[in-house]
């Protein structure tokens, strides 16, 4: 198990902590990391140190001290195309976690920038300095998703998507990574459902939905649901796919599909209590989104929901198969009452609940 403290030269703190035992493994490499401060990243790092590997982190902040063992932290972004360079330098495999993710309503051009420009440049980077893998964080987004009530796997064609909205930016930094796909420069793309879990540190929008939920904050749902999966087991994912998989595939990284009415009852079963959020008709929640952004407004923070976010529930599949990925990659996705419960034991430890 490993623990790592970083304290880059603004006085914030980037803290990976990790329970999950290292997978053994006999081939140690040099790999390059994008969105290591991200909520895949802070449990991927320690894993991948667990395992013996060398890293270069991508770090938005600069970071004053560079002591820590087997880790090399490169300043800049995914957009500046020298420190891509540096970073992968030498590489023997590269990790694109780093993404924007947004709900907005409203077409956010920098983040679908940075998430299709930013995978472009750091392929032909990485591509350049001839390293040997590519693995492409993606997300269940990229993909069609209806037929809801149908199995879904990797078949299924690219998601319909708003110009400039994160699932058109998904659909083509895919696209981008697979293009690039030869035998001398292997890539390969995972794409998880919805993550979540323990160790949380921003948090991320569905640690704060379950902070609001476990708090009071949340009086009511909307139907539908969406299928979570654990971060650590799409961290072990991934460090799978360094030496697993086959080059020029996608392997869907699914869980298991919950309602949010069944996720409110798990959420308040962590509380000790028997209780269920009501559910409000569409037309109501669809209804109300003036009253919500007028309020966010009002109080300077964000938007219960959108509409973008009330589609995400709606408009999403129940039956994301994982078949593939399991049999490539041992993937095992753990039980959704685990990573509840973890999760919001997590969240207390951390103060972020109150109690």
């Amino acid at each position: 198990m490993c623990q790592c403290l970083v304290k880059p030269s603004n006085g914030a703190q980037y803290q990976y902590h990790n329970n999950l035992q290292a997978a053994p493994t006999t081939i140690n490499m040099k790999i390059a990391v994008t969105g290591s401060s991200g909520f895949i990243g802070q449990v991927l790092v320690p894993l991948l140190l667990g395992q013996g590997h060398v890293l270069n982190l991508l770090t938005r902040q600069p970071v004053s001290t560079n002591n820590q063992e087997n880790i090399t932290f490169i300043h800049g972004d995914l957009l500046q195309q020298n420190s891509l360079n540096r970073l992968v330098a030498g590489m023997d495999v590269v990790i694109n976690v780093a993404a924007m993710i947004s709900i907005s309503d409203a077409a956010d051009k920098n983040a679908f920038k940075v998430n299709t420009e930013g995978t472009s440049l750091l392929l032909a980077a990485a591509q350049r300095a001839a390293v040997k893998r590519f693995i492409h964080v993606s997300s269940v987004a990229a993909f069609e998703q209806a037929p809801y009530d149908e199995p879904m796997d990797e078949n299924r064609g690219p998601a319909t998507a708003q110009p400039y909205s994160y699932d058109a930016s998904k659909v083509i930094a895919q696209a981008t990574a697979l293009a690039y796909n030869s035998n001398n420069f292997e890539v390969i793309v995972l794409a998880p459902t919805a993550v979540t879990g323990p160790f949380d540190q921003r948090p991320s929008l569905l640690g704060k939905a379950v902070i609001n939920m476990y708090k009071g904050n949340v009086p009511a749902l909307f139907p539908g649901g969406v299928d979570f999966v654990d971060v650590r087991d799409v961290a072990a994912a991934i460090a799978s796919a360094l030496t697993r998989g086959v080059p020029g595939n996608t392997y869907l990284l699914s869980g298991r599909w919950v309602s949010l009415k069944n996720l409110s009852r798990e959420v308040y079963k962590a509380k000790g209590k028997n209780k269920v959020l009501p559910i409000l008709p569409l037309w109501l929640a669809f209804g109300l989104l003036p009253l919500v952004k007028l309020w966010a407004r009002i109080t300077g923070g964000q938007p219960y929901y959108t509409r973008a976010a009330i589609y995400q529930v709606i408009h999403s599949n129940k039956k994301i198969d994982h078949s593939k990925a399991t049999a490539a990659l041992d993937y095992k996705p753990r039980p959704f009452e685990e990573t509840i419960k973890d999760e919001i034991d997590w969240f207390k430890k951390k103060g972020f609940l109150g109690d």
